[in-house]
């Protein structure tokens, strides 16, 4: 018994650090892209904060602090098989998104973002930082 909650241990701390380092990965690209050559951005509530501030600070606290309650309550339920899978569901959504942002940026290779805006392509508003 001792054997599989420290595997459970080992496992949960690596899909922990697998969050953090990936949800890291997601934001520094999202911040390149919003300062560059803008974003489509999926999520409303980072859309909004984007619009409404301007601000890569408060996108990146954002950010930070919904990762850091993920991540709090995955650790708080790292003894239950339901945090584990929890935890591993967390980093397959993570995983979509880093294969998401790979085709993202191979498809605005040699594309000007600005010229989708009104072709039907883009379904959002290309957003930016300041």
């Amino acid at each position: 018994m001792a054997a599989r909650a420290c595997r459970r241990t080992w496992r949960m701390a690596f899909a922990l650090a697998g969050i953090i380092l990936l949800s890291a990965a997601d934001l520094a690209l999202a911040l390149g892209h919003l300062q560059t050559r803008g974003l489509f951005e999926a999520n409303p509530i980072a859309a909004f904060l984007i619009e409404a501030t301007g601000s890569a600070m408060v996108l990146s606290a954002y950010k930070m602090l919904t990762v850091g309650i993920c991540v709090g309550l995955l650790y708080r339920l790292r003894k239950h098989v339901e945090g584990e899978v929890a935890a591993w569901c967390a980093m397959v959504i993570l995983v979509i998104t880093a294969l998401q942002w790979h085709a993202y940026t191979r498809q605005l290779d040699g594309v000007d973002p600005i010229s989708l805006v009104g072709t039907g392509l883009a379904s959002e508003r290309l957003l930016f930082l300041d």
